[in-house]
């Protein structure tokens, strides 16, 4: 059950970290294998251009660049794994179909080879960077990708100049002039400064992830797991209103005299295992929840549901405290409350306030041990045992509830 809430949290921030879909496929096509297929199509706009868009290569390149960059980035956006073929599946594409528009000839040009080795370097690079847990294998990997992105403007223009020579002579002939040696030198280094920038950035995403599960974690104690995701989804805490709930207490009988015999570490310890029974029983349905020494307040929906939940959140306690001699009482009220965020701008706090909220804790109080006191009777589906009608303190009139004995 635990892992279930975790995992329903964990997967709403990391949806919120990396964005868009949109985001994620322009990245994939400016910073992904997209951009290979880019630097090519560039290639062919400047060898071809007079013909440029009655050749089927633009059209081809402009599939495997952005059919290849949407489709990884919809597997990302998805949370699915990218196998390392993935990163193939546009270059496998453009060989089938070109092959068999040129022939055999496809194979032996110079751009065609370029793009396919820069291809199958950079799919290597990626599927050594997902080894996070070798940090030597994962940095070979930046290496590699990086290393193709960054040579891959010069490694095409070469290709573009020696067209239609011998590839061995022109690529050793190329570096002959000190123009190109100088652009060699800029591509090395530009390889270097996307290296150093993804090292960077990889530790930095590794400090945010620890932040946001230490923040996550506060979060959670401080608000309640479903509090949390609602801010995450509405992108800010949003401000109080007047909402139906149901509201339950639960509270150890006998606790303040097993307490003043106590160490400290021992009563510490016996209300986190009260605590841990109560909060597991509520399951998915629980909306807040609130600890304060040996009483729990519990926000659930306001239906029916509302009493077989908190049915199950006292059976768990008594389960917890039998063994020490305790038992638990409880109490639990419907109706309208005032939930949101209180306080000044830097300093808020999420609670239920009303009359809703002092009813439960009444009916609470006046429970015996084993009991579950519930109400209005006229707005629960079905009661078991009989009524009883109590002078709660701060009410003019008596307030009737119906009683559930749990063992």
């Amino acid at each position: 059950m635990n892992t279930e809430k975790v995992d329903s949290l964990d997967q709403q921030v990391n949806a919120t970290l990396q964005g868009s879909w949109l985001g994620i496929f322009v990245d994939e096509l400016f910073q992904g294998s997209g951009q290979l297929a880019l630097f090519l199509l560039l290639l062919e706009a400047v060898s071809e251009w007079t013909h440029l868009f009655s050749k089927p290569d633009v059209y081809v390149l402009l599939v495997v660049a952005l059919g290849q960059s949407a489709w990884l980035a919809q597997r990302r956006y998805q949370g699915l794994t990218q196998p390392w073929w993935s990163k193939l599946a546009g270059l496998l594409f453009y060989g089938i179909v070109e092959s068999m528009i040129e022939g055999i000839s496809f194979f032996f040009a110079p751009h065609h080879l370029t793009f396919a080795g820069l291809m199958l370097v950079y799919t290597w690079g990626s599927a050594l960077m997902e080894h996070r847990r070798q940090p030597v294998t994962a940095m070979l990997g930046v290496l590699l990708m990086r290393a193709s992105q960054g040579m891959a403007p010069i490694l095409f223009y070469i290709a573009l100049d020696v067209k239609g020579a011998p590839w061995g002579v022109g690529f050793v002939g190329f570096f002959s002039s000190a123009p190109h040696a100088f652009l060699l030198a800029l591509a090395i280094t530009q390889v270097g400064s996307q290296i150093s920038r993804d090292l960077v950035d990889r530790r930095q995403h590794e400090v945010i992830v620890d932040l946001l599960q230490q923040l996550k974690t506060l979060s959670r104690w401080g608000f309640g797991r479903r509090v949390v995701e609602e801010v995450l989804r509405d992108s800010g805490t949003q401000a109080a209103s007047r909402i139906e709930r149901a509201i339950g207490f639960i509270d150890i009988r006998g606790f303040t005299a097993w307490s003043e015999a106590r160490q400290p570490e021992q009563v510490i310890a016996m209300l986190n295992h009260f605590y841990a029974a109560v909060l597991d029983s509520c399951g998915t349905h629980l909306i807040k929840s609130k600890m304060s020494g040996d009483e729990v307040l519990l926000v659930l929906p306001a239906d029916a549901r509302a009493v077989s939940i908190m049915q199950e959140a006292l059976r768990a306690a008594i389960a917890a405290v039998r063994p020490l001699q305790l038992s638990a009482g409880a109490g639990l009220w419907l109706g309208l409350v005032v939930e949101g965020f209180f306080g000044a701008a830097e300093a808020q706090i999420h609670d239920v306030i009303g009359d809703t909220v002092n009813t439960a804790k009444r009916l609470c109080d006046h429970a015996q041990g084993g009991q579950l006191l519930a109400g209005p009777v006229g707005g629960l589906a079905e009661h078991a045992g009989p009524e009883i009608s109590i002078q709660a303190k701060g009410k003019d009139k008596p307030v009737n509830a119906a009683i559930y004995s749990v063992s």
